[in-house]
């Protein structure tokens, strides 16, 4: 079967070294930066985590952002995931950009609807890429175009264009994981069963799904009561194979409004989002928010704001800061969170391994 990738869970175990640094104090660079490269988006999608942002087409400088990835190669940066504000594939430079990024040595990643990842971009891009993440919420016409309120015939153009990434994939034999993600809602939990048997047979590596997770700035809200759907774990274990694997967040699901058993925000060292407008933020959660900025790549250097006082200023902010009542439920690094939390405050049995 493909190996775990650990999508309901947390991957900061296989960076010792940055984490010994941490607990020692010394200032480390992220493992992992979120990019916007646009905020502009060919859909609409009701689950939309960014829309307060009004989707104003803006791109990044990618002659910039690319100077910056380079000099932060060198200081640890591990991995860049080409997301965000809006839908990547809209930046014109956005395959120079990801195959520009992949020759400084780090891992790159997209998510993207996959409306506009035509054959000939797969061809040009898989090959840098460690994996690609599509977000279709159905595989059916109706649904499709309700949920993502995109043009009608998107979704042919999207399953045309994951077929032919396999193609990719298989022709060029890449290592690239191709997954599909689904946002699990009342619209579409009756189809998500014919949805893995799907994607099963298009071949590609794995399927989630996941639970809606409102942004503290969204105005979009999707009541769902998960706790009905939790059977649908067991159900789709029938249509997992050696090539096939699926990833249902029961995990993240149970999570959904419980306390933190943490109250300070140890990972924001270990990663960083950067929006469209080259502003640096501890995660897309605070997008938008001046105060919460750390500086901006395009007034100063990537090193320069993260070894200034700004940064260490909105860290410190964090400390005090109330997590369940500002923060995003089960956001990104909850599970690093919980994992930092037991190295921080060990109980008093750890020796006995």
């Amino acid at each position: 079967m493909n190996k775990d990738i650990r999508l309901d869970s947390h991957k900061l175990l296989y960076h010792p070294i940055e984490v010994g640094k941490w607990l020692n104090g010394e200032n480390i660079y992220p493992i992992e930066m979120e990019v916007g490269l646009t905020n502009a988006c060919n859909h609409r999608c009701i689950f939309c985590a960014v829309d307060y942002t009004g989707y104003n087409a803006k791109y990044i400088n990618d002659e910039n952002l690319l100077k910056n990835l380079e000099e932060i190669s060198k200081n640890g940066l591990k991995s860049i995931i080409y997301a965000g504000e809006g839908e990547p594939l809209l930046h014109k430079n956005a395959p120079n950009i990801i195959n520009k990024t992949k020759s400084f040595d780090i891992d790159v990643a997209i998510s993207t609807n996959g409306a506009l990842l035509k054959p000939e971009i797969s061809k040009d891009i898989l090959k840098s890429l460690t994996w690609i993440r599509f977000s279709t919420a159905s595989l059916e016409n109706k649904s499709y175009n309700h949920i993502h309120r995109c043009k009608d015939g998107d979704l042919d153009k999207v399953i045309f264009n994951i077929q032919e990434a396999v193609k990719v994939k298989k022709d060029q034999k890449l290592k690239t994981t191709l997954g599909v993600q689904a946002l699990l809602m009342e619209d579409n939990k009756n189809e998500i069963l014919n949805m893995a048997k799907t994607l099963r047979e298009i071949g590609v590596d794995y399927f989630t799904i996941k639970p809606f997770s409102k942004h503290p700035q969204s105005a979009n809200i999707i009541e769902v009561n998960y706790n009905d759907l939790l059977w649908l774990e067991e159900e789709l274990e029938q249509y997992k194979t050696y090539n096939f694997n699926i990833y249902f967040r029961a995990n993240a699901i149970k999570k959904l409004n419980t306390k933190r058993n943490y109250h300070t925000c140890y990972g924001l060292p270990f990663m960083v989002y950067l929006d469209v407008n080259g502003d640096l933020y501890p995660c897309i959660a605070f997008m938008g928010k001046k105060e919460y900025s750390y500086g901006n790549i395009n007034d100063e250097s990537f090193v320069s704001i993260w070894e200034g006082t700004v940064r260490k200023e909105v860290m410190k902010r964090f400390e005090n800061k109330d997590l369940d009542k500002q923060c995003r439920e089960i956001c990104r690094l909850d599970e690093i969170n919980r994992y930092l939390n037991d190295l921080v405050n060990p109980n008093d049995h750890v020796n006995f391994i």
